[in-house]
């Protein structure tokens, strides 16, 4: 049906984007998106082919819309169709769409199998041949098997059947009462045979299938009767009870069949172009069902996009000729489409990525890993905050973790103190100490690329994890550890001689939980708006707040324990100084490839660029000390004995010189009592953990230099 009762935000969208387009030197626009707005800014009307193409084209579109950019052809693009507005009203028109025609044909179900090809004709006349369906071809349509079995189109062939483009009832091959769809049955299948008409869609269609860019067909049914294996994998189609249509498709439901063409050469038009180039992707419901592409597919589908283009080239290139419009429009599809699918195989790969290190780490396995990460992305911290902040049960993904969490706790012979609980298993984070090399100096050597969400906010990790001290995730009880207090001393002796050697003396280093806890307020409406981008920033400043405590005591275990204690009692700080640390941790045994220096703030403010030490300020370079990664960070606390000087540096091999242990997950407790005057709510939270020098002559500490 028409349509232009259509709002006028999509009017003003359109006149917006002619005028960007218009100011930018008409590039921006395709001769379909350029007809679109003409249409939507005089308010004509729109067909429902054009409502479809509206919505398929806009859906895919809307990630190249910035509304900040303006000079942007997606953002220009975007506008010509009419903007957010149109995406939300042909949203609603193709679901009516669908909704009648589900209505209109009750159970329809879709498949695409069988072989198509075109024989010649006398004269001008256009005809596609071939197989709709394959009689016992087993098809996997996901949770089932399907196959046809022969005789199941022997009742309907009688039937009112149209052949159709992508089963769309707007674009009409032929028809079976009217003698330009002919239909039979063989020993192979449902065989078919459409007379083309003089519609310009197909022309343009026929020399789409004849180039080879349509190569299978599809047919829409209701089932009569079916029958199925004893395990229920394996569906038989008996007898069907309905053909509704049967036609050639861009995008298969699934793959047995292929069409050709012969015959003229005609010449495509821009609006049946993109049609073809862009196909509808209304939800069916088959696609409903279907799995996201997972990694190796995407891949393929971007190699099929990029084989395309390098084809559209090359073909031009060899008729020393420009592109015909359909021919860039198609090319810019295959652009798009490359790109688009690169970001997606970066997110993917990267993602894979980190579940197979999380396996590793936690000793899970893959699907385990992947398992956590699903319910990951189903965790909402705002929603778990609102519930327990109205006293009501925690459900789904947030009640699985509390749970989860409760156990570990319990293992630990501790108790979890709030209502929502999130497991050490979803914490786990990729990385080691031996990783921190000189060529990271921002630690993203040893930080999980991971997707965003909440448990990627809360897993955070210090700067004392960054910087490589050992680190023990989902510790249980009290964890001791063998150090060694005196070093064995050799000597030359003759042969009959007594050993003079010291010998070796150890003595043991026991980490226990100690709670480390944090709170912040936020106000009710907050919680309740809830989000993903709600969710993630208040983890952020949860783990942050941990964070801080856990990287105060673990610079100021190191700052009072190292083997090379330097007060330079308000005295100038000096390069030899610099060198002397690294000469006291090599001493001591320490890789100098995965040290490197923490500096206080006002340490920093010293080595880079006071005066009285230009010697050391000298060797800063691209905010690295001496070549060495250098973290600045205020939780090395300024050290100020003398009352003048203050600054703070620390050197070491952390990863031999100190071990740090997590206990269990975090757990929150929601109050949502001691601020209810001002709407606010507060979440403390806890966490358990323990860290202590074990190598301490690894660290060197020169402290209060001015």
């Amino acid at each position: 049906m028409p349509y232009s009762d259509y709002p006028e935000a999509m009017r003003n969208n359109a006149r917006r984007g002619q005028r960007l387009n218009k100011e930018g030197g008409g590039k921006c626009a395709t001769a379909v998106g350029k007809e679109t707005a003409r249409i939507l800014a005089s308010g004509g009307t729109l067909s429902d082919a054009r409502v479809k193409r509206m919505y398929s084209f806009l859906s895919r579109a809307e990630t190249y819309y910035n509304p900040d950019d303006t000079e942007a052809c997606g953002t220009i693009s975007y506008l010509l169709w009419g903007g957010k507005t149109a995406h939300a009203w042909s949203r609603e028109k193709v679901e009516q769409m669908n909704n009648d025609e589900r209505t209109q044909h009750d159970d329809a179900e879709k498949r695409t199998m069988g072989t198509i090809e075109v024989r010649e004709s006398d004269g001008d006349e256009m005809t596609l041949e071939g197989y709709a369906a394959v009689y016992n071809s087993e098809t996997d349509l996901g949770h089932f098997r399907e196959v046809i079995k022969p005789g199941a189109f022997d009742d309907v062939l009688d039937n009112d059947v149209r052949a159709l483009i992508n089963h769309d009832p707007n674009l009409i091959l032929g028809r079976t009462t009217n003698g330009t769809l002919e239909l039979s049955v063989d020993e192979r299948g449902l065989k078919y045979r459409v007379k083309l008409g003089d519609q310009q869609y197909a022309k343009d269609f026929y020399e789409s299938v004849k180039r080879g860019d349509i190569s299978q067909s599809s047919f829409a049914f209701t089932i009569d009767q079916q029958s199925w294996n004893e395990e229920r994998t394996v569906r038989s189609v008996d007898k069907v009870r309905q053909l509704l249509d049967v036609s050639p498709v861009t995008y298969p439901a699934y793959a047995a069949a292929t069409v050709q063409a012969r015959d003229q050469q005609l010449e495509l038009d821009d609006a049946i172009a993109e049609a073809v180039a862009e196909p509808d992707t209304t939800v069916t419901e088959t696609q409903t069902n279907s799995q996201p592409m997972n990694l190796n597919e995407m891949k393929a589908t971007r190699a099929k996009h990029a084989d395309r283009f390098e084809e559209l080239v090359n073909v031009a290139e060899t008729e020393n000729r420009d592109w015909t419009n359909n021919e860039q429009e198609e090319a810019d599809l295959c652009k798009r489409e490359v790109e688009r699918l690169d970001g997606k195989i970066a997110r993917r790969q990267a993602h894979e990525d980190m579940i197979a290190r999380q396996a590793q780490m936690g000793g899970a396995s893959v699907s385990e890993a992947k398992e956590i990460n699903k319910i990951n992305r189903s965790f909402s911290l705002s929603r778990a905050v609102q519930a327990a902040s109205f006293g009501k049960a925690l459900e789904g993904a947030e009640a699985e973790w509390s749970q989860e969490a409760a156990k570990e706790y319990q293992m630990r012979g501790l108790q979890m103190s709030g209502q929502i609980g999130i497991p050490a298993s979803a914490l786990y984070r990729a990385g080691a100490a031996d990783d921190f090399q000189a060529g990271s100096g921002d630690g993203s050597g040893f930080v999980a690329t991971t997707v965003p969400g909440v448990i990627d906010a809360l897993r955070t990790p210090t700067m004392a994890e960054r910087i490589g001290v050992t680190t023990i995730n989902n510790a249980t009880g009290n964890l001791k550890f063998p150090r060694v207090s005196a070093k064995a001393a050799g000597t030359e002796e003759t042969e009959v001689s007594a050993d003079a050697a010291s010998g070796l003396e150890l003595d043991e280093l026991t980490l226990s939980p100690i709670r480390v806890a944090a709170n912040t307020k936020y106000s009710k409406q907050l919680i309740l708006q809830g989000g993903a981008q709600v969710d993630a920033m208040i983890s952020r400043e949860l783990a942050a707040g941990i964070n801080e405590t856990i990287d105060k005591a673990v610079f100021a275990k190191a700052a009072a324990s190292a083997g090379t204690i330097v007060d330079k009692a308000d005295a100038a700080l000096t390069a030899a100084d610099v060198y002397n640390m690294q000469k006291a941790v090599l001493a001591a045994g320490g890789d100098l490839a995965r040290c490197g220096f923490v500096v206080s703030p006002t340490g920093m403010t010293i080595i880079k660029g006071e005066a009285a030490v230009a010697s050391v300020s000298a060797l800063v370079n691209d905010n690295r000390l001496d070549g060495y990664n250098t973290f600045y960070t205020p939780n090395l606390v300024d050290a100020d004995a003398g009352g003048n000087g203050e600054g703070a540096l620390l050197f070491g091999d952390y990863a031999l010189g100190m071990v740090m242990a997590f206990f269990g997950g975090i757990d929150l407790l929601v109050d949502p009592y001691s601020n209810a005057g001002t709407a606010q709510i507060a979440l403390h939270v806890n966490k358990f953990y323990d860290v202590d020098v074990r190598q301490a002559d690894a660290l060197a500490y020169t402290k209060d230099f001015a």
